[in-house]
C-alpha cells in the first residue's frame, strides 16, 4: 500500500474516531464502536504494527461496555419512572426520526417527546404519570452519556498511547 493510501486511511480513521467521540453525547450515534472501527481502520493501514490484536480486542471490550451501558441505563431508567415497553420502542423511533431530520436536539425532544406523549395516552391523560417515565429517561441518557464519554476517553487515551506513545 502506498504512504498515500495509508495517510488518507488514517485520516479517515481520525474523523470516525472524532465522529465517535461526539456519538457518545447523541442517544443514536453508537459512539464507541465508531472509535473501535476508527482504531481498526488504522491499524489496518499501518499493518497491525503499532496497534495489533491485543489491543483491538482491548478496545473491542471496552466498546461493548460502552454500547451495553447506554442500552442498559437508558432502558432501566424508562422502566423506572414507569414507561411501558410500547413507550420505549416509540421513544427510539422518534429518536430516530428527530435526529435525521433535526441534528442532536431533535433526537433528544423526538425521543422524550414521543415518550411522553404515549404515556400519557397510556394513563389516559395523566401527566404526572408520563413526566414520571420522561425523568427516568432523561436520568437514564445521563447515565448512558457518562459511561460512553468515559469509555470513549478510555479508548483514545490507549489508543493514543499504543499509536504515538
Amino acid at each position: 500500500m502506498s504512504e498515500t493510501w495509508i495517510l488518507v486511511l488514517q485520516v479517515i480513521a481520525y474523523v470516525g474516531m472524532g465522529v465517535g467521540f461526539i456519538g457518545t453525547m447523541a442517544p443514536v450515534i453508537p459512539g464507541p464502536l465508531l472509535i473501535w472501527l476508527g482504531a481498526l481502520l488504522w491499524a489496518w493501514a499501518d499493518g497491525f504494527q503499532q496497534i495489533g490484536w491485543p489491543g483491538l480486542a482491548l478496545m473491542a471490550m471496552l466498546a461493548l461496555i460502552g454500547e451495553g451501558g447506554d442500552l442498559l441505563f437508558a432502558t432501566l431508567g424508562a422502566r423506572r419512572g414507569g414507561a411501558s415497553w410500547q413507550g420505549m420502542v416509540v421513544a427510539s423511533l422518534l429518536s430516530v426520526l428527530g435526529l435525521l431530520f433535526f441534528s442532536f436536539p431533535g433526537a433528544l425532544v423526538g425521543g422524550i417527546g414521543g415518550l411522553l406523549v404515549w404515556e400519557a395516552r397510556r394513563h389516559d391523560g395523566d401527566w404526572a404519570q408520563a413526566w414520571a417515565a420522561g425523568k427516568g429517561m432523561i436520568i437514564g441518557y445521563v447515565l448512558s452519556a457518562l459511561v460512553q464519554v468515559t469509555v470513549a476517553v478510555l479508548m483514545i487515551a490507549f489508543f493514543v498511547w499504543q499509536v504515538w506513545l
